[in-house]
């Protein structure tokens, strides 16, 4: 008569699936049982209280590694070692419920704002700048002219290019850029005043006769022709695709009226024999 139990009857007993008992043979968490002659596992009382063991570590957080390693102590050292990682496991906890914390104040003051916008995730480091800190160290006293609108649109672009890895060419080109203005700034005064333009545009229905105007003067714009040179002249991207995706993504951050002037101003650059994309500083 059989007095060892069965896969089953010991599933039911601690609470958990065949499955998981199997697996636990297979990475020898518990030893590999006997068997009958047809193959049947069969499992001791020992089985169980190491089973029953096992399933407490594991309702306390403890992965499976963790357990093994408790489990393979001598008994004089089973405690210490078991309140140890218990210990671990509360440092561990407290890190992650101040992690939480910290999302839920980021969401909640999120939230609270009129619009949403892309909140910064805890620890990480914010975006690097791309050109504005340039922009402000050489044309400080030139941008005092700008108005909020014009500026706010600049913080919001230079904000989204900046949180992706450009080539390091991309920098130095804007870097050639922005000191090729500050060395000759009245010569960019039409070029700052047509972004002024632009940034107006975000409150332009999309049909707006100006979106035309705007585009018309961008592509005819001779400044706009000389820092096309200068990204040229340094590689600054090094790819097509690449300048397609920086357009692309400053495009995302527009209304309708700036959308359609993006499309618009690419078609007149595209018949002219200089296409280089838009280039904004």
């Amino acid at each position: 008569m059989r007095q060892l139990l069965q896969i089953g009857e010991v599933a039911k007993l601690i609470g958990v699936s065949p499955k998981t008992i199997r697996y636990y043979n297979e990475i020898g968490l518990l030893a590999e049982p006997k068997r009958t002659e047809s193959g049947y596992r069969l499992y001791t009382a020992q089985d169980l209280l190491r089973l029953q063991h096992i399933r407490r570590l594991r309702s306390l957080g403890l992965p499976l590694e963790r357990i093994r390693e408790i489990l393979g102590e001598p008994d004089h050292e089973h405690e210490q070692v078991l309140r140890n990682a218990l210990q671990s496991l509360v440092e561990e906890l407290t890190a992650q419920i101040l992690e939480l914390e910290e999302r839920r104040e980021m969401l909640e003051k999120l939230l609270a704002k009129d619009t949403l916008d892309q909140p910064q995730p805890p620890g990480e480091a914010p975006p690097t700048l791309l050109y504005l800190g340039l922009a402000k160290e050489h044309l400080g006293a030139y941008l005092t002219n700008i108005s909020e609108e014009s500026w706010k649109w600049t913080e919001k672009i230079d904000a989204l290019l900046g949180a992706f890895n450009w080539p390091e060419s991309y920098r130095e080109a804007i870097k050639e850029a922005i000191q090729q203005i500050a060395a000759q700034p009245e010569q960019y005064r039409r070029l700052f005043a047509l972004e002024e333009r632009f940034a107006a545009l975000a409150n332009e229905p999309e049909d707006s006769p100006e979106v035309e105007n705007l585009a018309e003067e961008y592509a005819r714009c001779s400044e706009l022709g000389l820092l096309h040179s200068t990204f040229s002249a340094t590689s600054s991207l090094g790819s097509r695709q690449l300048q397609s995706a920086l357009v692309d993504l400053t495009a995302t951050m527009v209304s309708p009226a700036q959308r359609r002037f993006f499309e618009v101003l690419s078609r007149k650059l595209t018949s002219t024999a200089d296409k280089t994309g838009d280039v904004r500083l």
